[in-house]
């Protein structure tokens, strides 16, 4: 009998697991299908709320944008796009265009700029020799010639009664 009651609480406790899974998911289902709901309606605006408050933030600048344009209509209509300085206009405007893209976009695209060549150690090396030696001569020059300097130190060296 211990046999068959064990079965019977495995099958039960099964069933159990299947009931509680299948509520869960109508549970997750439901939650999905308002929020998907709720979605629908903030993106459509087909609340009644929504769009009295989006009329009422837009109303006054729907009024001045309409001002503006009217205003902007009468300014372009003094020179339409058909006349020749229009198509002037348009055509340097174009043609500035291309060369924009022409600069900043393909010419930088198509040739890239070629990275400068790097010095080899050995011809590195050697210039600074060469420069070491530059200024080696330039120090050369600068010092006094060796009769001036012997005096120099003869006087340092023996200062006399004075010093």
């Amino acid at each position: 009998m211990s046999k068959s009651a064990g079965v019977l609480n495995l099958e039960e406790a099964l069933e159990t697991g299947v009931s509680t899974a299948k509520r869960g998911a109508k549970t997750v289902a439901s939650a999905v299908s308002d929020t998907g709901k709720a979605a629908a309606s903030q993106i459509t605006g087909r609340s009644k709320d929504t769009q009295d408050i989006v009329e009422s933030l837009y109303a006054q600048s729907e009024k001045e944008k309409d001002k503006s344009q009217g205003v902007e209509v009468q300014g372009s209509n003094n020179q339409p796009e058909n006349t020749p300085e229009g198509l002037e206009k348009k055509k340097k405007l174009q043609e500035l265009r291309q060369q924009l893209h022409n600069e900043v976009y393909y010419d930088p695209l198509v040739n890239p700029p070629k990275p400068k060549e790097e010095e080899r150690p050995a011809e590195k090396v050697e210039k600074e020799k060469m420069q070491n030696l530059k200024e080696d001569e330039q120090k050369k020059e600068e010092k006094p010639p060796p009769l001036v300097q012997r005096t120099q130190q003869r006087v340092e060296k023996f200062p006399g009664a004075s010093g």
